[in-house]
């Protein structure tokens, strides 16, 4: 079981760092037409100066950006977003999931104030602040994207590579685990036949040091004699002196 952990967990790395490099090579390649679809002064729904206020129309969309140039930090909404009724939309604050943009020239950045969701009809936008304000419809942007063979294979990478890779970390762990908890073992002979000992039990009952009995090895077999010496019978001579 270890050892096919250790095999699925090669696999799995190595295709994800297949993968990822692979998005970051099609992220690479299709940066400038990213950041020129997602760039407030070539795609916005409105501009507003400081103090200005416009009507617009907008179709469905998911998803709608106010946004003003950063200097580093976040700026205030300073916004009014009135529906047909005149009833405000508030929207919500920037979030996690809304970076920061980059601008087409590279250098200038906008930063999202206030995000609206499932905006649909005519509404009215009023800029209170004193710096320009973009409302951008993020869902527009990413349609300019669609079809792009570049920005399927980012997908693609990030999707699929990140949890391969994160099943190749838990079975890496697994198999580290696995192999802590295995203990170190050698051979030991014993009376002629082989057993496995664990090197750290210290109370073994095994002799370590036993080996097998040579097959040549021959029994030293002594012969006692009798201390005593014999007895020699004499009869005969008395017999010859007659």
């Amino acid at each position: 079981m270890t050892e096919r952990r250790r095999r699925w967990a090669r696999i799995a790395t190595a295709s994800s760092a297949i993968l990822l490099l692979v998005a970051v090579v099609s992220l690479w390649q299709v940066s400038p037409e990213l950041l020129e679809s997602y760039d407030p002064e070539a795609n916005s729904l409105v501009k507003l100066g400081p103090g200005e206020s416009v009507t617009f129309a907008i179709e469905e969309s998911e998803m709608v950006t106010a946004l003003r140039l950063s200097d580093g930090e976040t700026p205030d909404s300073e916004l009014t977003l009135l529906d047909e009724e005149g009833s405000e939309i508030t929207g919500r604050e920037k979030g996690w999931s809304d970076p920061n943009r980059l601008g087409s020239d590279e250098k200038t950045i906008y930063s999202p104030v206030r995000i609206f969701e499932n905006l649909g009809g005519n509404y009215t936008l009023q800029n209170h602040g004193d710096t320009d304000l973009w409302l951008v419809d993020d869902e527009v942007s990413a349609d300019k994207l669609l079809g792009n063979f570049w920005m399927y294979l980012f997908y693609i990478g990030c999707c699929i590579g990140s949890p391969v890779g994160l099943v190749g970390v838990i079975l890496a762990i697994m198999v580290w685990t696995d192999k802590k908890k295995m203990p170190d073992q050698f051979l030991v002979i014993n009376n002629g036949s082989v057993i496995m000992d664990d090197v750290q039990n210290e109370n073994s009952d095994v002799e370590r040091s036993e080996v097998a009995p040579s097959p040549f090895w021959k029994e030293d077999v002594r012969t006692s004699e009798d201390p005593q010496d014999d007895v020699v019978d004499e009869t005969w001579k008395r017999w010859d002196e007659g």
